[in-house]
C-alpha cells in the first residue's frame, strides 16, 4: 500500500540538475554525507592486495595491510604523484613509482631514498591521508568525511550484511558505469515502478500496483516490498533450481534505499548493491556489484549449476541497467531544454502516489543541501517546499 493520499510536487527545481554551482555545491555535501560504497572484499584477502578508485573527485587505494583493510589518499605526499593506477593489483610495498617514498597502513612514511636531503622531516604533516573503512558482508565501505562512525541504522545493515555474507553469497558482477545525466535520474528511476511497463517490459515485467506493493518510509531512507511474481515458465525454473541448491525459495523482492545514494534489489537469487555518484554536470557514475546464491551442498554438478545461474542473473542485471541507460539521458535533454525555455521559472513536474518514494528523496536532498547552506553561508538556494 501507498502512504501518499494524493499526487506530490518535486522539491528539487530542474537547475539542480543541470546547473555547475549546485553540481560543486552537492558534491560537496554528498562527501560529509558520510560512507561511500567502494569496493568488495573480492581481490583484497591476501596482504598486499589493493583496490584503487576515485569517489566524488577523492582519489582512493584500499589496501590489505597486514590482514587488514586501511582506505588512504592515492597521491605522494611528496610530489603528488598518483600511487597505483586505479583498478585492482597487488604490491608487496606501497611505493610511489616517482621517486620511491614508501607507506605504512597509518600513511606515514616508512622509507625515503636519500633521507638526508630530508632534514627534520615531519612525518605527520607530510603523510597520506585515511580514511576510516567498514566492511559489511562483502561490502566496503570508506568514509570521505573522516569520521569513524557508524553507518547508520543497523535495520539496512543488517539486510546487506546477511543477503551478501561470503558463506552464503558469491560475487558475479562488478561493474562502473558511466550515465550522461544528473546523479539524481537514476535514483528517481529507481525508487518507482510505475515505468516498468514501459522501460523493462522483457525483464523485469510490469509494476505489481498498489494492492502488491509495501511502501516503507523512514528517516534514513525508503523500502518497497512485494511478493508479486509472474507465473512464466523462467520463474518456475528459477524456482526449482533454487530449491534444489539451498532447499528453499521466497518470492519477495525488496529494493532498498539509503539517503542519499546508495541502493540495493534483494531476491533469493540475486542481491545487487550500488551507489550512484556525480563526476561532472549533469554527469554520473553507477558502481554496481552483484551476489548470487552458494549451494548449501557441496559437489560439483550443484557449483556449476550455482555458477551457471550466477552467470544467468548478471547477465540479467546487465540488461536491466542498460535499459536505464536508454531513458536517463531522455530525463537529462528534458531537465536542460526546461531550464532553456524558462529561465525564469521553474517547470512543473508532478510524483503520484506510486512515487511517493522519489518525494522522500527529495525532501532529504531538499533539507541536507539547506543545511549546507546554512553552514558554509554562501549563496541561497530555491525553496520549493509547499
Amino acid at each position: 500500500m501507498y502512504h501518499a493520499t494524493t499526487s506530490q510536487p518535486a522539491l528539487l527545481p530542474s537547475n539542480w540538475y543541470t546547473d555547475p554551482s549546485i553540481h560543486r555545491r552537492e558534491v560537496s555535501v554528498l562527501r560529509h554525507s558520510g560512507w561511500q560504497l567502494v569496493t568488495t572484499t573480492k581481490g583484497l584477502s591476501r596482504v598486499g592486495d589493493y583496490q584503487a578508485m576515485d569517489r566524488l573527485g577523492v582519489p582512493l587505494i584500499v589496501r590489505n595491510h597486514g590482514g587488514e583493510l586501511v582506505a588512504l589518499r592515492n597521491v605522494c605526499a611528496h610530489r603528488q604523484c598518483q600511487l597505483v593506477s586505479e583498478g585492482g593489483g597487488h604490491a608487496t610495498e606501497l611505493k610511489c613509482p616517482y621517486h620511491g617514498w614508501q607507506y605504512g597502513g597509518d600513511g606515514r612514511t616508512r622509507k625515503i631514498p636519500a633521507a638526508k636531503n630530508f632534514p627534520h622531516f615531519d612525518r605527520e604533516r607530510y603523510r597520506l591521508s585515511s580514511f576510516p573503512v567498514r566492511v559489511v558482508g562483502q561490502l566496503v565501505f570508506v568514509n570521505l568525511a573522516g569520521e569513524s562512525n557508524s553507518l547508520g541504522n543497523d535495520a539496512w545493515l543488517d539486510d546487506f550484511a546477511t543477503k551478501t555474507n561470503t558463506a552464503s553469497w558469491q560475487q558475479v558482477l562488478c561493474e562502473e558505469l558511466e550515465y550522461s545525466c544528473d546523479w539524481k535520474i537514476p535514483i528517481e528511476g529507481s525508487l518507482e515502478s510505475y515505468h516498468l511497463s514501459e522501460v523493462h517490459s522483457q525483464t523485469f515485467g510490469n509494476d505489481p500496483g498498489e494492492s502488491e506493493s509495501t511502501h516503507i518510509l523512514l528517516d534514513w531512507g525508503t523500502r518497497f516490498r512485494t511478493d508479486a511474481r509472474d507465473d512464466s515458465f523462467l520463474a518456475r525454473t528459477e524456482e526449482r533450481v533454487m530449491r534444489w541448491l539451498v532447499g528453499d525459495f521466497s518470492t519477495h523482492y525488496q529494493h532498498v534505499h539509503v539517503f542519499p545514494n546508495i541502493m540495493a534489489s534483494f531476491t533469493d537469487t540475486m542481491s545487487l548493491v550500488y551507489q550512484i555518484t556525480p563526476t561532472g554536470t549533469s554527469k554520473c557514475k553507477l558502481t554496481v556489484f552483484g551476489f548470487t546464491r552458494r549451494p548449501t551442498r557441496s559437489g560439483l554438478i550443484r557449483n556449476r549449476v550455482a555458477n551457471g545461474l550466477g552467470r544467468s542473473a548478471a547477465s540479467m542485471a546487465r540488461k536491466v541497467l542498460a535499459e536505464d541507460a536508454a531513458i536517463f539521458p531522455l530525463v537529462q535533454a528534458g531537465m536542460d531544454s526546461a531550464r532553456c525555455d524558462n529561465p525564469d521559472e521553474d517547470a512543473g513536474r508532478i510524483f503520484g502516489r506510486c512515487e511517493e518514494r522519489l518525494h522522500a528523496f527529495h525532501l532529504h536532498w531538499n533539507t541536507s543541501m539547506k543545511s549546507e547552506i546554512a553552514a558554509s553561508k554562501e549563496g541561497t538556494l530555491e525553496d520549493h517546499h509547499e
